[in-house]
This record gives C-alpha cells, structure tokens and sequence, in this order.
C-alpha cells in the first residue's frame, strides 16, 4: 500500500510539474507571437499618423504657395531655353526713341547690367538700397501698391537715390489682373496714378507680372502690350533669372552663381530679382554680385529711355 500511495503521489507532482513545463513552453512560443502582432499593429497606426502630418503638411505647404503667388511665379513662367519664350531680336522690337536720345549702347563702353527687383517695396527695400549706395550703382524697381507709410517713404527713396521706379501691378493677383481687358488696363492706371500721387513722378516702364510669355492671362498679350504702348508705356521682361524664387529657400550663394553665370557673354543683361519680405538671401547675395560686376568692369545701370527693352515672344502675337 504504501508504494502505491507513494506512486501516486510521485506520480501528481510529476504530471503538475509536466503541466507546468508545458505551460511555460506555450507562454514563451506564443507570447512572441501575441507582441509581435501589437507591436505590428501599433506600427501600423504610427505610419497612419506619419502619412496623416506628411499629407497636412503637404496641404499646409500648397496653402502658402497660394498665398505667396507673388513670391515666384515671375522666373517660374519664364525657361531661357524654351522656344516659344525665347528672347525677341532687339531688331524686332517696337520701341520709339527720340533721335537726340542716346542709347546706352552708345554711352557706355562694355558690357551693361540691369539688376531689376520685382514685388517691393518690403522689409528688405532699405537694405538693398544701401547695398547699391555702397558699390554707387543704380537699379530698376518693378514695384507693387502698397499704401502703409513705410512703403511710401520706399517708394520716395528709390526715386530721391536715383533709381528707376518703374510698375509691376497694383495687386500682384494673377487672376484678377487677366481676368479681363478692363480689369487689366484698370490696374495698370490705378498703380501709374498712385505712384505719381506718392512721388510726384509718373512712371513709364512696366513688366508683366509673369512675364510678357506668361501663359495664365485670360487677355491676349498683344492686347496688353497694345494698351501699354497707347499710353506711353514700356515694358522689359528679363533675360537673365537670378532664380531667388526657385523655392522656398535659395542660398545667397546660388543666386549669386545664376546671375555672375546668366550676365557672361552678354552685352546686355535685365537680370530678374525679387524685392519681398522672405527673399533676405537676395540682399546677402548682391555683395558678391556687385563685386563681380565691379572687378570685371560691367556697367551696373538703372533703366532710362536710352535703354532698348529686353521681351520675350508671346504665343499671341501679331
């Protein structure tokens, strides 16, 4: 009896601790398993929430870009290697100039640069203007209508340094300036008429917000350029792009590099530059600029009548 008894005993604690030992066998061959699932599917809803912030970020981005339309469109629309917006011959341009008027080309020996902001004024204005007062050079201004008091004290600046102000638009609004021939010719004589009231000076030089190739006006160019020269108004394009609103961020560095690079070789050069609150880097970079234009003896000029205009071919014309 007792052996019995013992062997049944032995016999308990032996399968108890059977049980236990294939307890602990599942636990560790499942519990992997059960984390390797949550840990899965937590993963899953982080990349959810990553693609989520990505995509609300995205959003955020195009937002600004919209708001911005003014901050780049301008280089954007405009390839120096697309055809059909390649550079009009100087031959083929319509431009008046009085007999007694001397031309640049005949004035200044050497090749000329024509450094042109666009979209001003704004916070950088001052600075820019310094810069030039330091290297003694002058410079276009395509501004736009602004009515605070810094901006018309801006405005008074450039034409009391001896720059040339000249018209961008009164809005800088794609659509509102091309939405129609009336809206157009309205925002010309509503910025020409503010910008006398301002600075007792009546601007004649004009560009085309996007360029005179521009591809969004609901108006033919041909009719814009029409009105344009009924008034006595002259309009430049650009054939050399700094390429400051390439993107978001461009370094003092490159658009040093695209205007030294676009003005080589040329003996005339309307290089586009960008006059706004966020294109600090296009300050930074006019030391070098003007440094380079100084060391190799090209001549930084402001745009007057003796000036021959720089325009891109319009798909429109006549």
């Amino acid at each position: 009896m007792d052996n019995r008894v013992g062997y049944v005993v032995y016999h308990r604690k032996y399968s108890r601790l059977q049980k236990f030992i294939m307890a602990i066998a599942v636990i560790f061959i499942i519990l992997p398993s059960v984390l390797c699932v949550i840990l899965f599917d937590r993963m899953n809803k982080m990349q959810s929430q990553i693609d989520e912030l990505a995509a609300a970020g995205r959003q955020d981005s195009l937002a600004g870009q919209a708001e911005d339309e003014d901050d780049g469109m301008d280089g954007a629309l405009y390839n120096e290697s697309d055809d059909t917006q390649a550079l009009k011959d100087a031959s083929d341009i319509k431009h008046s100039m009085s007999s007694d008027v001397i031309r640049d080309e005949d004035r200044y020996h050497g090749a000329r640069v024509y450094l042109t902001f666009d979209d001003g004024p704004s916070d950088n204005t001052d600075a820019i203007l310094d810069k030039l007062g330091e290297y003694g050079v002058k410079a276009t201004f395509f501004v736009v209508m602004k009515e605070d008091e810094a901006s018309v004290e801006r405005y008074k600046r450039i034409v009391n340094e001896g720059h040339t102000l000249a018209m961008h638009s009164a809005s800088h609004v794609y659509s509102q300036i091309y939405s129609s021939y009336d809206a157009y010719t309205e925002d010309v004589n509503q910025l020409r008429s503010y910008l006398k009231s301002v600075t007792q000076v009546t601007p004649v030089y004009y560009r085309f917000p996007g360029g005179s190739s521009n591809t969004v006006s609901s108006v033919p160019m041909s009719e814009c350029i029409e009105y344009l020269d009924s008034q006595g108004i002259i309009y430049y394009d650009w054939n050399v792009a700094s390429g400051d609103t390439d993107k978001a961020y461009v370094s003092s560095s490159t658009i040093a590099a695209n205007v030294i690079k676009g003005v080589e070789g040329k003996q005339s050069s309307v290089v586009l530059m960008h006059d706004t609150n966020k294109k600090t880097t296009t300050v930074d970079a006019l030391d070098s600029i003007l440094k380079y234009m100084s060391d190799t003896g090209k001549n930084v000029l402001p745009i007057t009548e003796g000036t021959t205009p720089v325009h891109h071919r319009i798909s429109d014309a006549k």
